[in-house]
C-alpha cells in the first residue's frame, strides 16, 4: 500500500554549486531515502548514518546522484534524499528495500510517481515542476495586528500622511509579520526590543480576530504580503503603519 503522505511530498534540490552542478532535470531519474527504515521514526544521529550509507553505495556504484529533501505538504517534517540518475526500476526497489523504505519516487517526462518497494503499485505524485520548492518557501513568520492608541494619529504627521482616507470611527493599526508568536513579538514592542515607535508608545492589544486566520507566511512573501494586507485594511477605513 502507497501511504497518502508519498502523495502529499514536496521536494527541495541542493542549490547548485562548485561541489553540486546543475543536475540534468529533463532525464529520467530516481528519488531515494534512507531515513526512518520500515517506516518509523528514526533518532537524528541513526537517519544521519543511514543517510551516509546510502550516498557510499551510490558513489560506490558510480551513479550520478544530487542531493534533495522530501518535505510533507504542511512542512512539518523532511527526508534528506538523492535524486539518481542511471537506475532502473528493479534497482531502485532493491536499494530502496536495502534501506528499509516502502516505497521510492520516479520522474519521468515532467511527471513524479511514487512506486511500492513491495508490490507493482504505483501512483502518480503531480508535476516536478509543480513540486519543487525552494528553503524560502517554508512557511516561517505569522501575519500580526495590533491595535493603536488613536492619539497617534494626532501626534504623527507622517502616519496621517500614510493614511489620509481614515475614517474616524475606524481604528488605528500596526501590521507586521514575524518568526516569534504575535504575543512574543507584542511583548517585544512592549519592551522597546527591535521595536516599531508607533507600537511601542500607542500599542494597546492584538487583535487575533484580524489575522489568526491568515496562513503562515514564507521568506519569500512575508513583506509582499504584508503591505497588501496593510493596503486591504486602509481600503476600510483603518489608519495603518507597516514597514
Amino acid at each position: 500500500m502507497i501511504r497518502l503522505e508519498y502523495l502529499q511530498t514536496l521536494f527541495i534540490p541542493k542549490e547548485p554549486g562548485e561541489t553540486q552542478p546543475t543536475p540534468d532535470w529533463s532525464r529520467p531519474f530516481a528519488i531515494l531515502t534512507a531515513f526512518n527504515p520500515g517506516g518509523q521514526l528514526a533518532t537524528e544521529e541513526q537517519n544521519k548514518e543511514q543517510n551516509r550509507l546510502l550516498r557510499q553505495k551510490l558513489s560506490r556504484g558510480k551513479y550520478t546522484k544530487h542531493k534533495v529533501d522530501a518535505v510533507s505538504r504542511d512542512w512539518t517534517h523532511t527526508e534528506k534524499s538523492f535524486a539518481v540518475w542511471g537506475l532502473s526500476h528493479s534497482a531502485a526497489t532493491a536499494l530502496g528495500l536495502e534501506f528499509g523504505q516502502d516505497a521510492y519516487f520516479w520522474v519521468q517526462d515532467g511527471t513524479v510517481h511514487v512506486h511500492s518497494c513491495h508490490t507493482s503499485e504505483s501512483r502518480q505524485v503531480g508535476s516536478w515542476e509543480a513540486l519543487l520548492r525552494t528553503r524560502g518557501d517554508k512557511p516561517t513568520r505569522h501575519l500580526y495586528v495590533i491595535q493603536l492608541d488613536p492619539q497617534v494619529y494626532q501626534d504623527s504627521r507622517a502616519f496621517r500622511e500614510k493614511n489620509p482616507d481614515y475614517r474616524a470611527q475606524q481604528l488605528c493599526l500596526y501590521v507586521g509579520t514575524t518568526v516569534l508568536s504575535p504575543e512574543e513579538r507584542f511583548a517585544q514592542h512592549q519592551a522597546g526590543t527591535k521595536a516599531n515607535r508607533y507600537a511601542k508608545k500607542y500599542g494597546l492589544k492584538l487583535l487575533p480576530d484580524l489575522y489568526q486566520n491568515h496562513p503562515r507566511l514564507t521568506a519569500n512573501n512575508y513583506a509582499e504580503r504584508e503591505e497588501s494586507y496593510a493596503n486591504e485594511l486602509r481600503l476600510q477605513g483603518h489608519a495603518v503603519w507597516q514597514n
